[in-house]
């Protein structure tokens, strides 16, 4: 690739996160573009675009696993690949992969149909988390306290006309701190704690975040979560449990970092995750 190819931020929208990349990319001296991720189209078999480097922001979980799929069959560098994408856009394959690398994890129950959906929860036990196995930002999240809570839920379920809506994933929940930590490149760069009054805290339903410091054991369990799930540009949420108990609750590979940033404010995110992609060039 020739250094004159831009590198192209595939984005559905420009968003804080975008806007300082590409600020970022321009202090590099990069020739660097947008494409929105709803406007490409390409046929099998044509020769790949002129592009350096993608780093890959579409909001769509399906569209951003095949982006990078494209990007790697056309031999494009591309940030975050397809297999991560995939790990961690299934919540299912997510804490499988994090589990069979031995690190802990809240206990979850699965079940393949929502009929089974509260025999899942009740082997939990209550309060449990029930959470669409696709899905971002908090949405469609449930707390259950009781059976009939979990009855209600999946009897909602049930009558999704989605396969995918119908899957059951029914997790313990575990009252403490919400840690956020970013991993670039395999390292562990900052630390925040997500606050709310209501349990959900993402910064995406308007939790606040307060910087943490990023102990031995933090650091090795959010870099030992990138491993699992194959590295890149990662949030890997830990809950720590009101005695101490610390557990990676998930890794999200399409990752916001405004609420980390607030946090950190001398903390240059966008250089990094720029860095890291010209390390990924050579």
């Amino acid at each position: 690739m020739s250094r004159a190819e831009p590198v192209v931020l595939v984005a559905t929208r420009i968003r804080v996160e975008e806007r300082v990349l590409l600020e970022a990319l321009a202090r590099r001296c990069l020739s660097a573009v947008h494409v929105d991720d709803r406007t490409l189209v390409y046929r099998i078999g044509d020769p790949p675009p002129p592009w350096r480097a993608v780093l890959n922001r579409a909001l769509s979980a399906t569209r951003r696993v095949e982006i990078s799929r494209y990007c790697e069959v056309m031999g494009i560098p591309v940030l975050n690949s397809a297999e991560t994408l995939a790990t961690c856009d299934n919540k299912i394959a997510g804490t499988w992969a994090l589990r069979c690398a031995g690190l802990p994890v809240p206990d979850t129950v699965i079940a393949l149909d929502a009929e089974a959906g509260v025999r899942a929860v009740g082997e939990v036990g209550f309060p449990a988390v029930v959470k669409p196995v696709v899905g971002s930002w908090g949405r469609g999240l449930a707390k259950v306290n009781d059976t009939d809570a979990a009855e209600a839920v999946f009897d909602l379920r049930g009558g999704s006309p989605s396969p995918v809506q119908k899957l059951a994933y029914a997790q313990e929940f575990v009252e403490g701190r919400d840690i956020r930590v970013l991993v670039v490149g395999g390292h562990a760069v900052a630390a925040a704690q997500r606050t709310s009054d209501h349990w959900v805290r993402n910064t995406a339903r308007g939790a606040r975040a307060c910087p943490v410091p990023l102990d031995p054991e933090l650091v090795d369990l959010a870099e030992r979560a990138s491993k699992a799930v194959g590295g890149g540009i990662l949030g890997v949420d830990v809950l720590e449990s009101c005695a101490g108990d610390r557990v990676v609750l998930e890794v999200n590979a399409g990752v916001e970092f405004h609420g980390l940033a607030s946090a950190h404010p001398d903390l240059p995110i966008a250089d990094l995750v720029v860095d890291h992609l010209l390390e990924v060039l050579g």
